[in-house]
């Protein structure tokens, strides 16, 4: 009886993902690859595992670059980020980015020298 219920606990969670993290923070992190400062400012970002996330922000997103206060103009296409956000509906809302550096090109392979 036991192992069923807890099937069915796990049953149930498995067929709602999406309000799993609905109302609760979590971290974002990846690089900046678009910012729109439009009506609504959102920034594109590329998370590690290759996703494309798109945030909003607002009035009362806090930037940081380090310990300091940031900008939104601080946020540049290719600076890499941490983003503290929050589902809302379908939107992403970050309470928080922080700004780390910019993600460095790729170091040109050497090339191999035929004798």
């Amino acid at each position: 009886m036991r192992r069923a219920a807890v099937i069915l606990s796990l049953m149930a969670a498995a067929a709602l993902p999406g309000l799993a993290h609905e109302g609760h923070e979590h971290k974002v992190m990846g690089t900046v690859t678009q910012v729109h400062v439009e009506a609504v400012t959102h920034v594109e970002v590329q998370t590690t595992d290759g996703k494309t996330v798109v945030l909003t922000c607002d009035g009362q997103t806090k930037f940081l670059k380090g310990k300091a206060a940031a900008t939104l103009k601080d946020v540049q296409v290719g600076s890499r980020i941490v983003a503290t956000v929050v589902e809302e509906g379908k939107m992403t809302r970050a309470s928080e980015i922080a700004i780390g550096e910019a993600a460095m090109a790729p170091k040109p392979m050497p090339h191999e020298h035929q004798h």
